[in-house]
């Protein structure tokens, strides 16, 4: 098991007029051929949040998550995995008016980080190369 995972989501949790269409565009982009780390999987979940208010929407995570290679194991091109989950929420922003986060998860702590939000049909993948810590082009 990767230690990071990178996720996608949809940012919100009033998804019901929008949660079947884009999951089955992050479905065909799943299965898509030529990953470089590997396939991403699909996510579309709700959770109550114990103690919060009755009329509050469930966290409903709907998006993508990819295993991050470990810190010096990076295969050739493997940003381009995530520089394709960028533009491929860039075009369902377009398609959807939604926005999403794109954040970071370490599997081992539980921890998670939102980095990147994609509110724009052309995110800056110079601007998520930074939020990622990556190093040049």
């Amino acid at each position: 098991m990767q230690r990071h995972t990178l996720y996608a989501y949809v940012d919100g949790s009033d998804l019901e007029d929008v949660a079947a269409p884009i999951e089955e565009r992050l479905v065909e982009l799943a299965v898509a051929p030529g990953w470089v780390t590997s396939r991403p999987t699909v996510v579309n979940q709700k959770t109550d949040v114990s103690g919060s208010h009755p009329d509050d929407l469930p966290d409903w995570d709907l998006g993508i998550n990819l295993a991050l290679p470990d810190p010096g194991d990076e295969p050739e091109g493997w940003f381009g995995d995530v520089e394709r989950v960028a533009g491929y929420l860039a075009k369902l922003h377009s398609t959807f008016a939604r926005e999403f986060v794109i954040g970071i998860a370490d599997n081992v702590t539980g921890v998670t980080e939102d980095l990147f939000f994609v509110e724009s049909d052309a995110p800056d993948l110079g601007r998520l190369r930074s939020a990622i810590g990556v190093r040049g082009g």
